[in-house]
């Protein structure tokens, strides 16, 4: 069987740019109010009315 290290080597490095970074939704979050914040969860939890 083929060494972990030779296997790594012939492929390419996984790019983690997809990924945001956490803080960045935390200051999104924090740019919300929060009485605005509750209303649209609150929204969320709902049905959908499509159904």
């Amino acid at each position: 069987m083929a060494n972990n290290k030779d296997i790594k080597k012939n492929k390419p490095k996984k790019e983690k740019k997809k990924r945001k970074p956490i803080y960045e939704i935390q200051g999104f979050v924090l740019t919300i109010p929060e009485e605005r914040l509750k209303e649209m969860l609150l929204e969320m939890s709902k049905p959908n009315p499509e159904k």
